[in-house]
């Protein structure tokens, strides 16, 4: 039946939370850190991922130039490296869909900025090809995978799982860490 699919997306989803540990905690800890010490240096976040993950980047970068809670504050710089459609197709004419984002890093980040990278499996080609631009361009890289974590997870300076290996349950859990750790970063930097 297709409300069992419902239901059993829940339970996923309720099992992964119920089961997060240090594991989970500890490195979202460090990103809320890092980010925010990025930004009270007059730096930037950088976001990217493919899909579901580019919306993720999109939403987040949304609530970093507007707010969380605090509607009175200055907003943070974050680009969504998924947003514009005209470089989005360009680079994957010219260069290659693997090369859509690290060519945006090497163009726009500087040293001292923080990418936040999305990838649910760990192993998308353009996202590791980003973090490596990053780390070469002396940015701090903030990763999002499964609980595996795939390649990306050994390149990560910070590196964040979700507790499980379901796609729509990881995109779920980072849509959720990333509004946590926003939220956070905002709380210590614009209190209300």
């Amino acid at each position: 039946m297709k409300e069992d699919i419902f239901r059993d997306n829940f339970e996923r989803l309720r099992e992964s939370m119920n089961t997060a540990d240090d594991t989970y905690f500890l490195p979202a800890y460090e990103c809320i850190k890092t980010t925010k010490e990025t930004i009270e240096n007059g730096n930037k976040v950088l976001l990217c991922g493919n899909g579901g993950s580019a919306s993720t980047a999109s939403h987040i970068t949304n609530d970093f130039i507007g707010h969380m809670r605090n509607w009175e504050r200055t907003g943070y710089p974050a680009i969504a490296l998924t947003a514009d459609i005209s470089v989005l197709t360009a680079l994957t004419n010219d260069y290659g869909y693997e090369y859509v984002f690290s060519k945006q890093v090497k163009a726009l980040g500087k040293s001292g900025d923080i990418l936040w990278a999305f990838s649910t499996s760990g192993n998308s080609e353009n996202i590791i090809r980003a973090v490596k631009a990053a780390k070469e361009s002396g940015i701090k890289t903030a990763v999002f995978t499964d609980a595996d974590g795939g390649k990306l997870k050994s390149i990560a300076d910070i590196w964040l799982p979700v507790n499980s290996r379901h796609a729509m349950i990881v995109e779920a859990l980072h849509l959720f860490y990333v509004h946590s750790i926003a939220e956070s970063v905002e709380a210590i930097l614009s209190p209300v």
